[in-house]
């Protein structure tokens, strides 16, 4: 018998005394069972089962109002979960046998015996857990046809929004008639590049957070009335069918609230314009991804919806003015007009992109290019530190926001009027102070000499050299040395486990970290760990 099923137990007799005397004679927690009620005719009893659902019952065959019989075609109509079991004198031989032909389990003839109780008991508990085995195969390949048919209408979809299921298919018909409109609507999700810690997570990790976003996405498609998704490349793509204006833009609300109170992870959807056909799905996916993109100039973790692009204007007067005087500006000692200049600089740009990307990255990189040079041609003192003009433009492409990007820009100008004037050695130590602290805010992260040479606004090759120079050691051992000192740190003060503080101080590889640990201290960290309790 299980002794931990915790199954729940109802006991019914018209006599007082013969309930107590069954509440008694076993111990019923030791077998996995609790009494959770008494009921004295058969009224009562009915209500009890409807009420607080026992997994088994006892009762007396002759009871008031209701007998066995009553009670035990009431569960079956009713569908009842419980199984019955009668307690019979012998002149009811007969009555309780009948019982049983209407599906109670067993019948006990009085007086009940401790043994016979067991003996039925057993065999009750037996039914109930071959039932709840066989409930759960079955539950699992329900669910396993349903994943199966899940997977296979995501492929129709897919094929639809990319215009490549034929009308004639099976998958094109099927789409038709579970998608009821009139009015139809694609949207397409993705993790934000900023604000979650997806960016070291192990492959294992991924397929579980795509799992889950996609499971996500369908519910809430459930939620808002027919609809079916489907996963690509990091996108989460859906169709809805729907007649209510604005429909598409609540689900994909309900999605970006329900992913970051589940996952607490951060999403931005874009979604297209109303189809009326299926074949304009692919035309609604297609906006939906541009609208997706727009979360470069309209900021992270939000829903867009499509808008038709308006005609570009061509600003390039207004760009070489604004240029002009932040030069003039920078040369001559005003930083807070050349900053003003600036803000109105990177307006004028976002307003001449239209919402293209690439096209704000490298106007953004030709205005700060003629600044730099204009700054340089300029008779002002300046120091000989190399700024580096070579990887400016991947540097802004970096930027996973327009408004990211101009605070980039801002601190760019900043960095050349601090270029400007004399006291150069005063200026290298605040630079490398900055280096320094960029170094201890992100070593346990994937950090590189590029980007920290990117913080000194110097080309690798430069920066390299400066940084050996000011610090005394590269930049490799310098990087190397912080992890290791951190990795001792938390040996000593707390319990991590050695892949857990290999994490901890920037390494994906626990067998790389002890060896450089090793190589740095001379002990794995165990060894070092273990040395420190002797």
């Amino acid at each position: 018998m299980s002794l931990n099923m915790n199954l729940s137990v109802v006991l019914a007799d018209d006599e007082p005394l013969i309930l107590k005397g069954l509440s008694k004679l076993i111990p019923w927690e030791a077998h996995g069972l609790r009494i959770i009620g008494f009921a004295y005719d058969g009224k009562e009893l009915l209500e009890m089962i409807e009420e607080r659902k026992p997994d088994i019952v006892i009762s007396d065959i002759s009871m008031p109002h209701l007998t066995g019989i009553d009670i035990i075609k009431e569960v079956k109509q009713k569908q009842l979960a419980c199984k019955v079991i009668f307690i019979s004198a012998y002149q009811e031989f007969a009555y309780a046998r009948d019982a049983i032909a209407y599906g109670a389990v067993d019948y006990l003839v009085k007086p009940v015996r401790k043994s016979d109780l067991e003996a039925v008991l057993d065999k009750t508990i037996s039914l109930i857990r071959e039932e709840d085995e066989e409930d759960r195969r079955r539950s699992k390949l329900d669910h396993l046809e349903r994943k199966n048919r899940d997977d296979e209408v995501g492929g129709w979809l897919e094929q639809l929004t990319e215009g490549t299921l034929s009308a004639q298919s099976e998958g094109y018909g099927y789409l038709r008639e579970q998608l009821e409109g009139p009015l139809l609507a694609v949207g397409v999700a993705r993790i934000d590049p900023e604000g979650n810690d997806n960016g070291r997570w192990p492959a294992q990790t991924q397929k579980l957070v795509e799992f889950a976003i996609h499971n996500i996405v369908q519910e809430s498609i459930e939620a808002f009335g027919q609809g079916y998704s489907f996963v690509q490349s990091g996108t989460y793509v859906f169709a809805l069918g729907y007649e209510e204006p604005g429909l598409p833009e609540r689900l994909a609300d309900a999605i970006k609230g329900n992913v970051l109170n589940y996952l607490k992870l951060k999403v931005s959807v874009g979604v297209g314009e109303p189809a009326q056909e299926l074949t304009q799905l692919r035309v609604s996916r297609e906006q939906a991804e541009q609208a997706l993109s727009m979360t470069y100039f309209a900021g992270l973790n939000r829903v867009i919806r499509y808008r038709k692009p308006e005609p570009r204007k061509d600003r390039e007067k207004e760009l070489f003015a604004l240029e002009s005087e932040i030069i003039a500006s920078l040369t001559g000692g005003s930083l807070e007009s050349a900053m003003a200049k600036t803000k109105a600089l990177l307006q004028v740009i976002e307003s001449a992109a239209i919402g293209n990307r690439q096209l704000a990255v490298s106007t953004c990189f030709s205005a700060l290019l003629r600044i730099v040079q204009g700054v340089k041609k300029a008779d002002v003192p300046m120091s000989d530190w190399g700024f580096d003009i070579q990887h400016l433009q991947n540097r802004l492409g970096q930027f996973e926001t327009y408004q990211a990007m101009c605070e980039g820009v801002y601190d760019m100008l900043q960095e050349l009027f601090n270029r400007i004037g004399d006291n150069p050695a005063g200026k290298e130590q605040k630079l490398i102070a900055r280096v320094v602290q960029y170094i201890e805010e992100h070593y346990m992260e994937d950090i590189s000499l590029e980007s920290a040479a990117a913080v000194a606004f110097m080309n690798p090759y430069y920066f390299s050299s400066f940084f050996k120079k000011q610090m005394k050691r590269n930049f490799k051992q310098y990087v190397t040395d912080l992890r290791m000192e951190q990795a001792q740190t938390l040996l000593k003060n707390t319990d991590m486990m050695v892949y857990e503080i290999a994490e901890k101080v920037g390494y994906n590889n626990a067998r790389h970290f002890s060896d450089m640990f090793k190589k740095q201290t001379g002990k794995l960290p165990q060894e070092y760990k273990n040395a420190l309790k002797d």
